[in-house]
């Protein structure tokens, strides 16, 4: 496995930025999957396969993105980071280190905070990771209207996606402008570990 260099990403990089990119990929339209699913069905949950299956590997894809995340955090902080082309410019520098910081933040805040709604619902519900159904929580269980209770914690979950989904335009947008218009290797840099 290649490590990086001052120049290029390398290959464990790579793979873990495109894993989380296919995972985020399946996980969003999941989750709305879900939610749909749990309106439906959420007077006879505890018996609704379906509800069962879809939220099993939403949450377990959730754990996952969570391990990545922190593999991929621990992986960058132990590597040299490629730099940036000199052609950018001082805002344009600070916009992309803090979209990437907010967006590590967010690969590590939005898991938890769905499992801290989960572990925080009044009733019972399993918490899965593949077939175990008996996660334990991050939090307390505590009724509704309490402090931190499933609300509070969903409310940050729904925020994740909302701030999400307008930092991952950006980051998407600023990697095609990079390919097309300023032509400076940032997207194969990424792609295929060298700038060209």
């Amino acid at each position: 496995m290649k490590a990086n260099t001052a120049a290029s990403w390398g290959s464990v990089s790579r793979l873990l930025h495109w894993l989380t990119v296919l995972l985020i990929l399946v996980q969003i339209p999941l989750g709305f999957y879900m939610v749909e699913v749990y309106e439906v069905y959420k007077q006879t949950y505890e018996d609704d396969t379906m509800l069962m299956r879809t939220s099993m590997v939403h949450h377990t894809l959730g754990f996952i993105i969570l391990m990545v995340a922190t593999a991929r955090l621990g992986w960058r902080v132990s590597q040299p980071t490629p730099g940036l082309p000199e052609s950018l410019s001082r805002f344009k520098r600070v916009l992309a280190r803090l979209t990437h910081t907010f967006l590590y933040a967010l690969l590590i805040i939005y898991p938890l905070s769905g499992w801290a709604a989960l572990s925080a619902y009044e009733f019972e519900f399993p918490i899965f990771f593949f077939g175990w159904d008996a996660m334990p929580g991050i939090v307390p269980s505590v009724k509704e209207g309490s402090g931190f209770d499933y609300p509070f914690f969903a409310d940050i979950h729904r925020l994740c996606w909302r701030v999400g989904a307008g930092l991952l335009a950006l980051h998407v947008v600023a990697a095609v402008w990079h390919h097309h218009v300023a032509k400076d290797g940032l997207l194969m840099r990424m792609w295929r570990g060298e700038p060209k």
